[in-house]
């Protein structure tokens, strides 16, 4: 689990390519994207029996949905050891402060809620100085 020397976003970005190469999954929002999905990993439109649906659209392979299923508890493992070390917290932070438009609505909730994370969850002299540097740029 390589995680030193490494940013939050780059770590995001790991797990978004691991998950845009995953095989056997698909997303459909007609029936036309449906039977193109269904035929991207190999069934017919009638074999419905071989997948399982999945949140927001997506399906995927029942043979596949183990692996899926490893990959993203290795995402989640992997993001919480990053977090562990303060100055891999504080980046995150950060990240997730401008990401979620923190200079609009200085309301850190949506981006603590991005990590997992609650209000309690982080110390407070963490949490402000994240807000701190989020609005550095701004200006």
């Amino acid at each position: 689990m390589e995680t030193m020397n490494q940013t939050h976003a780059g770590l995001k970005a790991k797990h978004r390519d691991e998950m845009n190469a995953f095989e056997g999954i698909f997303f459909a929002f007609s029936t036309e994207q449906f039977i193109e999905g269904m035929e991207k990993i190999g069934l017919q439109k009638d074999q419905t029996h071989e997948i399982y649906k999945l949140m927001a659209g997506g399906f995927i392979l029942k043979s596949r949905s183990k692996a899926f299923r490893e990959m993203l508890d290795r995402h989640e493992v992997e993001m919480k050891a990053f977090r562990k070390d303060q100055k891999n917290l504080l980046n995150a932070l950060v990240y997730e402060l401008r990401n979620h438009e923190y200079c609009i609505t200085y309301d850190a909730s949506d981006a603590l809620r991005s990590l997992g994370l609650e209000h309690g969850d982080i110390d407070e002299v963490l949490l402000k100085k994240a807000c701190k540097l989020a609005l550095a740029d701004i200006n």
